[in-house]
């Protein structure tokens, strides 16, 4: 549609009703494009009804292989100075920090009067394609302890280029009017300690953060900076630490009274939860609205039991006396959980004015879990799920799930339940199955394969290699673009060599191989043309 717009004669589109030329600008995406397009070539009257497009601005799509990396640059350089009295909200990647750099310099103090919110992305994308990647490293630190929740890996940045986000939060005119700030959720940040100064010190205005955080440190530090300013915060953290720069002393001095809505999710288990967590909520007095997603683990000092109602009630609740909705997705862990029946759990919500579901599950391994949500639910996640969870539903109340873990070493997970969750998860991106047992019921036949429309990120690690059959065998993947598997799979694949699995390899941009771990060889890369081409461009 770009090249399309870009084709037209600027007289014809003069000859055309503005309603038409409106339509016509709407189509192209991202507008930063419309925007170079027409902002600077001597016409006033597309310019006008061009200036309409400049309240909200998202060049996130830009990549090193982009076909319009020059209409991007030139947005940066000739256009954005021109339009920055009537932007409200930016959203840029990393990389182009350094551009608004240059803007402050072509701008007056008055320029950027009406800049509300800036959203900054890492920019992981592929040169190539521009697809967004998610396995920037595969961790297996953790991939052995039981039903700790390893994936997606975040990313952190190097040093050179966190001082550099650093240095722009701190100093930025970019900064200074933002009522709203968001930050990458798939990179994880740390905060200075308030010895070092404020971390958003030239924002005063600032009431609505969105950050995912390396250490519950990192959130302590920050809500003791923001303080009362604050109005809306949405957090992950990656770590839960007890012993961490006396972390547990500073929960004392948080304040934040106009702190009403609070979205917090923690998905690698969460070991300090009584000492951690629960006091830092209790502080937050006059939330109004909060969402939970956690997971709670007993490993550590955490709770004795499953988390239920009474205890979201006791520990949580109670200390918030202004609360008017409460969400929740909490996956608490147990070993040598006692067995006891969903509707225990259930009739400690049965005082609640809203719907909640649960779902308990017993493994081999000893432990056991107990899944409690909120309906409708509102998590886009689920972790180590069996074949016993309630997934389908005439319902569908998982429909907006996008990352899924599965785990169980009770049973094997059957061609039709992998059929039932391409229904019943359609906007599934990132999968990883963890099942060493055999499948029962073996394929004949590929007339029937499933299509997995949206997975971008399969991870077979510890699995029998009926599953990598399953997958790149047996199923149509048309957006994979990042594959973890385990050596002898992988191996038995290649050597079956089925069109199937080269077609759905064929796209197949980061592949890692685990026990062993391993470099590609040639003849894996022969079976992974994207990763060859992409080699011989770096070589």
């Amino acid at each position: 549609m770009m090249n399309s717009l870009l084709s037209r004669n600027v007289v014809e589109l003069l000859d055309l009703p503005n309603e038409i030329i409106l339509a016509i600008m709407n189509k192209v995406k991202p507008q930063a494009l419309l925007l170079s397009s027409i902002i600077g070539i001597g016409n006033n009257r597309l310019e006008l009804l061009v200036f309409d497009k400049c309240h909200s601005i998202d060049v996130t799509s830009d990549y090193s292989g982009s076909p319009h990396r020059t209409l991007i640059t030139r947005f940066f350089f000739n256009v954005m100075p021109r339009i920055c009295n009537s932007i409200q909200s930016l959203t840029i990647n990393l990389a182009h920090i350094c551009y608004l750099d240059h803007i402050t310099k072509l701008i007056d103090d008055n320029s950027l009067s009406n800049f509300i919110h800036l959203k900054i992305m890492t920019g992981r994308l592929y040169d190539n394609t521009g697809t967004r990647y998610t396995s920037y490293y595969y961790d297996n630190e953790f991939h052995h302890y039981p039903l700790f929740s390893t994936v997606p890996q975040l990313f952190y940045l190097n040093d050179l280029l966190a001082e550099k986000l650093v240095l722009f939060i701190h100093c930025s005119p970019f900064m200074r009017s933002i009522v709203s700030f968001e930050y990458d959720h798939d990179c994880a940040l740390s905060v200075p300690s308030s010895d070092k100064g404020l971390f958003f010190t030239q924002s005063p205005h600032l009431t609505h953060v969105s950050i995912t955080l390396r250490q519950f440190h990192d959130c302590v530090c920050l809500l003791n900076q923001l303080g009362s300013q604050l109005h809306s915060f949405s957090v992950s953290i990656v770590h839960v630490r007890l012993d961490e720069n006396n972390s547990i002393s500073q929960l004392t001095s948080i304040f934040c009274p106009n702190l009403k809505y609070l979205t917090m999710t923690i998905y690698r288990n969460i070991l300090h939860y009584e000492q951690c967590i629960l006091p830092l909520l209790q502080r937050l007095s006059n939330v109004e609205h909060l969402t939970l997603l956690l997971t709670v683990s007993v490993k550590g000092s955490g709770p004795d039991h499953f988390i239920d109602g009474f205890d979201l009630k006791r520990d949580i609740i109670l200390y918030m006396p202004q609360l008017r909705q409460l969400n929740f997705h909490i996956r608490s862990i147990l070993r040598q959980a006692p067995h006891i029946e969903s509707d225990t759990i259930c009739q400690s919500f049965v005082k609640y004015e809203q719907s909640i579901d649960c779902a308990l599950d017993y493994f081999n391994n000893k432990y056991g879990q107990c899944q409690i949500y909120s309906l409708p639910f509102i998590g886009n996640r689920l972790d180590f799920i069996s074949n016993r969870f309630p997934l389908f539903d005439v319902k569908n109340r998982f429909s907006n799930v996008t990352i899924l873990l599965l785990f169980d070493d009770v049973k094997s997970f059957e061609t039709v339940f992998f059929e039932r969750i391409s229904r019943a998860l359609p906007r599934l991106q990132t999968l990883e199955v963890i099942n060493q047992l055999e499948q029962e019921e073996k394929i004949k036949t590929t007339i029937n394969i499933i299509e997995f429309h949206h997975l971008s990120l399969l991870i077979l690690h510890d699995i029998h290699v009926n599953y990598a059959e399953q997958f790149l065998c047996q199923s149509r993947l048309p957006c994979l673009v990042e594959l973890i598997i385990r050596d002898d799979a992988l191996s038995t694949i290649i050597d079956q060599n089925q069109q199937q699995a080269k077609d759905n390899c064929s796209k197949v941009e980061t592949l890692q191989i685990v026990e062993p771990w391993i470099e590609p060889t040639n003849v894996h890369l022969n079976f992974f043309p994207r990763l060859h081409s992409k080699i011989v461009d770096q070589s």
